[in-house]
């Protein structure tokens, strides 16, 4: 087949040096019910907006270094990096992820919920730190 243009577009990584290439391989997904039909969520809340977000870590700085901070500044958090994050609804805990990159962007994979212990522990941190 040498006159397969798309044998001609490959380039040559046969070399050493040439990149590493590894296939990804996910778990496959498992066949979902609805979750409005899961947990009886009644049709009048289908239209609510939701703040979701992940908290990747905290870090307590000064003002003073908060207002030396400028493009490039490196903040230290305080989870290494393959850690679990932390999925917020509505700024309140709500699930365990770990960090994904799809097609060059990052998203977050839903590994576990935040259990009625998680979120009993969260507020007695709360009630020391306040």
């Amino acid at each position: 087949m040498a006159n397969d243009p798309w044998n001609e577009r490959q380039p040559d990584f046969s070399q050493a040096g040439g990149p590493e290439i590894k296939k990804v391989v996910f778990k496959p997904l498992k066949e979902s019910t609805p979750v409005s039909s899961m947990r009886g969520i009644a049709p009048e809340f289908h239209g609510v907006d939701l703040n979701i977000g992940a908290e990747l870590g905290k870090v307590t700085i000064k003002v003073r270094d908060m207002i030396n901070l400028e493009e490039g500044s490196v903040l230290k958090l305080n989870r290494v990096a393959d850690e679990k994050v932390l999925i917020l609804v509505n700024e309140s805990p709500f699930a365990h992820g770990e960090v994904v990159v799809i097609n060059d962007r990052f998203g977050v994979r839903v590994t576990s919920l935040v259990s009625e212990d998680d979120n009993e522990e969260n507020d007695s941190v709360k009630g020391k730190d306040s």
